[in-house]
């Protein structure tokens, strides 16, 4: 559109604004997000710097005024709302490289873990005997799923109120520059941004803030269950997973390591989680035609998304390539454990193995995992008990004898 300003001064307005976007600028810009008004503060500090740089670099303060030329068809309400929208974006970009790494991870480990079984528990206790990759493979479709749900909020993300200027009426703004503004905004920042078509919800109502923040604190939640199963599997009592030595423990535990990596990204992610709440907390707190936290929901969304890109690369760089599977272990805990009696449920009726459980005491403390003679003797012992051929049993507790046999396989395709 056309332009009230001689040639001169705007070319010196738009080399001011470029200076002020590649950082060049920074030092003039000291506010904190956490600030009243909406962000007025912030808008008339850019507005005042543009004006202050135009008129330094032309010799001339009269030139190009803050307010009547630096905010021109603008009111703070619908351009920091706006500004918001793009920091908020490029957040939840660099959140879903961060997911996608995580999530390529798991993977690798689904197809490194195969034919590696395990007991699987649920509720705290032992169940029944699984692949060690199907695990895997349950952590990656939850990083399958954060990934989803982010590519989603970034179609409820992009609607921007720039025009919409007080209360989304437009005053002051011509359509002229509505129109040119969301184009230029476009280009500027190559993301797929779009003029709300309601101006009076998209500079009122911040549902899409709240909206974005829960799934942020979604990813910080499925983040939190992989380490406490991590924890579980890496504990030295159930030992079949084991954590990289990166610390030892304290001056008074030599012979300990402290598992570092998944409480870091443990805290991260619990930290992010409630600075994702603080969020839904503000967005509710907007009154009547404007929610004046803006800029602390920017705060809070630029501080969870450093937490959880810091948790997410500690995991899938850090922790996961590094984690050695104890295969012994897992066989020793399966032959340990009654809940191995319950892969014989296609062959004994349900209160039959009620009683051999409860009658099982099969001395296995000293068996070694993968040692043939020693799992022929649990299954000559079982066949006894149970009236069971031992063919049938060794058909059933196949993978006892061959390690690398899996019961099953699943595969979790990266998508």
């Amino acid at each position: 559109t056309e332009h009230p300003w001689p040639d001169s001064v705007f070319e010196r307005v738009l080399q001011v604004l470029a200076d002020i976007r590649s950082g060049r600028l920074d030092h003039r810009f000291p506010l904190d997000l956490a600030q009243g008004g909406a962000g007025t503060s912030l808008h008339m500090n850019i507005c005042e710097v543009l004006a202050d740089e135009v008129g330094r670099r032309l010799g001339r303060a009269d030139l190009f005024h803050f307010l009547d030329d630096g905010a021109r068809s603008q009111s703070t309400n619908d351009v920091v709302s706006t500004a918001a929208i793009i920091v908020i974006f490029r957040r939840i970009l660099r959140l879903e490289k961060a997911v996608i790494s995580l999530q390529e991870a798991l993977v690798a480990r689904e197809q490194a873990w195969r034919g590696i079984t395990i007991m699987g528990r649920t509720e705290w206790q032992d169940a029944l005997p699984m692949d060690l990759s199907q695990v895997a493979s349950g952590w990656a479709g939850t990083a399958e799923r954060d990934r989803w749900r982010l590519g989603k909020l970034k179609e409820r993300v992009r609607t921007i109120p720039l025009g919409g200027t007080a209360t989304g009426t437009g005053f002051g703004a011509s359509p002229a520059y509505l129109f040119a503004a969301e184009n230029h905004l476009r280009n500027l920042t190559a993301l797929p941004l779009q003029r709300s078509q309601n101006l009076t919800d998209a500079v009122a109502q911040r549902d899409d803030f709240a909206e974005v923040a829960n799934g942020f604190a979604l990813v910080g939640a499925n983040l939190v269950k992989l380490c406490r199963d991590l924890m579980f599997y890496t504990s030295t009592v159930v030992g079949e997973l084991e954590h990289p030595a990166l610390q030892w423990g304290s001056t008074a535990m030599p012979v300990k390591t402290n598992p570092v990596l998944l409480e870091f990204a443990m805290g991260l992610a619990i930290r992010a989680q409630h600075r994702a709440a603080s969020i839904v907390h503000y967005a509710q707190e907007g009154f009547l035609q404007l929610n004046a936290f803006t800029p602390f929901m920017v705060d809070a969304f630029i501080a969870a998304g450093a937490d959880l890109e810091r948790a997410l690369t500690a995991l899938s760089r850090d922790l996961l390539p590094a984690l050695q599977v104890k295969s012994d272990r897992c066989l020793q805990n399966m032959l340990q454990s009654r809940a191995l009696l319950n892969l014989l449920r296609k062959d004994l009726p349900y209160e039959k193995l009620k009683i051999l459980a409860d009658h099982w005491q099969y001395g296995t403390g000293g068996t070694k995992a993968g040692e043939p003679e020693e799992v022929h003797q649990y299954i000559d012992e079982l066949s006894r008990l149970t009236g069971l051929e031992p063919s049938l049993l060794a058909e059933r507790l196949a993978f006892l004898l061959a390690p690398s046999q899996s019961l099953s396989g699943t595969s979790s395709p990266i998508t």
